[in-house]
């Protein structure tokens, strides 16, 4: 692994060289789609880590914003659970009314509301070794439980993506309309036990983000369009999950 860290310590050297560099694509994921093109890595979302066993995130200078870790389906009962949670609890999107969408961040540490029905949070249970999204009505009585991901699969997830993590910090500017990077500094983290991630969850400093929207327009227009469950950590708990290299 030290070999690797070497090699991707050189590729970020170059690349940091090359000062002001034009974005790819458009959206937040800009500055981290951009540096991996110029490593030569096309986009994907796939579950194993990006760079020869690391993991890359980046992250703008000027910003301290939550990153998102992995993303994993729950391990209910239902085979499309994140869908159902629309059904039953989302909202009417702007556009097409007559469909729901579903963008929540749910934590541990505190009740959100999600519409004017219902409740929810996390709640990490080490008897049964599951993470449960629990959903209250408006008097805080727990109606539903359902929905859960087993300790066990985040775990393995964890490891094998992020066991080792590249942060890369980044300059943003925009002239004309077009958006350039400027990529300054690289540090390199070691996952520490899979008991810190749960205490994350539990002190609200890890929470999920559920993405669950419809298409707008063409083909699949009114059709689900579901973006992912993401863990989301901010980068100034990172020292708590992971330990510097």
């Amino acid at each position: 692994m030290q070999q690797n860290i070497f090699d991707l310590r050189d590729h970020f050297y170059k690349i940091k060289s090359l000062g002001w560099i034009r974005g790819i694509s458009n959206g937040t994921g800009n500055v981290g789609i951009t540096f991996e093109s110029l490593l030569g890595k096309q986009r994907e979302n796939f579950s194993i880590p990006d760079y020869q066993g690391i993991e890359i995130k980046t992250s703008l200078s000027s910003q301290h914003s939550w990153i998102t870790l992995f993303s994993a389906s729950p391990d209910g009962a239902y085979l499309f659970e994140t869908r159902l949670l629309c059904d039953r609890y989302g909202c009417p999107d702007p556009v097409l009314k007559e469909h729901k969408i579903f963008y929540k961040l749910i934590r541990a540490d505190k009740i959100r509301r999600i519409n004017k029905k219902y409740l929810m949070k996390l709640s990490v249970d080490y008897v049964t070794e599951k993470i449960f999204l629990e959903v209250y009505d408006n008097f805080f009585h727990l109606i539903e439980r359902e929905c859960f991901w087993n300790f066990s699969s985040l775990e393995e997830r964890l490891f094998r993506k992020l066991r080792y993590l590249a942060l890369i910090k980044a300059e943003k500017k925009v002239v004309n309309t077009n958006t350039y990077f400027r990529y300054t500094d690289i540090s390199f983290y070691q996952l520490k036990d899979f008991r810190n991630f749960l205490m994350l969850i539990e002190n609200g400093e890890i929470r999920i983000c559920f993405k669950v929207g419809v298409f707008r327009s063409g083909k699949k227009m009114g059709k689900i369009y579901d973006h992912g469950t993401g863990f989301q950590m901010k980068e100034e708990y990172l020292l708590k999950l992971y330990s510097p290299l």
